[in-house]
């Protein structure tokens, strides 16, 4: 049994959406997921050497929610391709509130001291590539849904 076979059997209106998928919505998906999985190896990363709760320099609400990405950055890769919508709709809250409570982290509870301004801006870069870029992919969405 191949791959498609297999996937079928899994999910079977995924594989039959995602062979209709416009080839540019494809790409930002696979952009999307890459970039939400390089903030989960980063969450693993921090959990591994900090322990539950890792952030224990910063208040208790922001480590839970930094903590708590280590479970929603995966879910909103895997909802980008079985609920489409669903996982943008995550991705977006996710980014918002990231870029919100690091923005937030970093210039008014530890000015400059807390993230390499590399790590902020990629963050802010890679947001709004997704502002920018979801409602493209949700218009070419709708027409496989309707």
């Amino acid at each position: 049994m191949g791959k498609h076979e297999k996937l079928l059997i899994l999910f079977p209106a995924f594989a039959r959406k995602w062979r209709d998928y416009p080839k540019a919505v494809k790409v930002l998906f696979a952009v999307y997921a890459l970039c939400f999985l390089w903030g989960t190896k980063n969450h693993v990363v921090d959990l591994w050497h900090g322990g539950f709760l890792p952030y224990t320099y910063a208040p208790l609400a922001f480590n839970i929610y930094w903590t708590s990405l280590t479970l929603l950055d995966p879910l909103a890769v895997f909802l980008l391709f079985v609920l489409p919508y669903h996982g943008m709709v995550l991705a977006v809250a996710i980014m918002v509130s990231d870029i919100a409570v690091n923005l937030y982290a970093a210039y008014v509870l530890f000015p400059a001291t807390m993230m390499p301004d590399t790590t902020l801006l990629s963050q802010i870069a890679f947001g709004i590539f997704l502002f920018v870029t979801v409602p493209m992919a949700w218009k070419r969405l709708r027409k496989l849904y309707r």
